[in-house]
């Protein structure tokens, strides 16, 4: 009897053992599963807000960045020209006669223009320039290191890059170009200024062309070091 006793004490405690292992890695299973899918939820949540921020910088058309972006990025080149005192020049630019082409083609031919000519103008920039769609049809270049001479070599590259470059639905295309270089300790708002009066200049003149805005009263200018 004892030893029937003892074989099946015996056998309750491998089963309650073999139980408690059983639940053990079902318990631990569990919670690793949680964990990683608590882990992958993070992960889409992190790659979510990544393509947010993008898409909230970013000009759906075009795929340029936008007023957004250029709020940050103009500051901080700024700054940084202010600082080191390197010189900074914007270039803005746009399509010349562009309702005409809406009107003539419609929207859906302007829109392809559109896209066609910021590619042609980020194919020519610096991988250390900044390409804005400013609005509608005008575009904005920000030129870190570069004093106006140089930003209006740039803009004379740009203006020929898309003077030569034919749409087929709605023929030669041309555009027109204000540069400006940042005066130190100049606003953000006044130097966009100053490259948008250069550029209605430009159209004034004949459009086409490139014009530079003048240094502003009372203000130097940084130069390259």
């Amino acid at each position: 009897t004892r030893q029937i006793f003892a074989t099946r004490f015996v056998g309750i405690v491998i089963t309650l053992l073999t139980a408690i292992v059983a639940l053990m890695y079902l318990l631990g299973r569990e919670r690793w599963m949680h964990e990683a899918a608590q882990r992958e939820n993070q992960s889409k949540l992190q790659g979510l807000a990544h393509d947010m921020s993008i898409k909230a910088v970013t000009d759906p058309l075009t795929g340029l960045y936008n007023r957004l972006r250029l709020k940050d990025v103009l500051p901080r080149e700024m700054a940084r020209a202010d600082r080191t005192g390197n010189a900074l020049s914007v270039a803005m630019f746009d399509i010349d006669r562009f309702k005409r082409i809406n009107d003539s083609f419609g929207h859906a031919t302007g829109d392809k223009v559109l896209v066609a000519l910021s590619r042609v103008a980020a194919g020519s920039l610096r991988a250390t320039d900044h390409l804005v769609r400013w609005g509608g049809e005008e575009l904005l270049v920000v030129l870190p290191d570069a004093n106006a001479e140089e930003a209006r070599l740039v803009a004379e590259k740009l203006r020929q890059a898309i003077a030569n470059h034919r749409i087929d639905e709605a023929g030669e295309i041309t555009a027109s170009f204000g540069v400006a270089q940042h005066a130190p300790g100049e606003a953000m708002a006044d130097l966009i200024a100053r490259a948008d009066r250069a550029l209605y200049q430009a159209k004034a003149n004949g459009r086409n062309r490139v014009e530079v805005a003048p240094t502003p009263l009372g203000h130097g200018v940084h130069t390259n070091r």
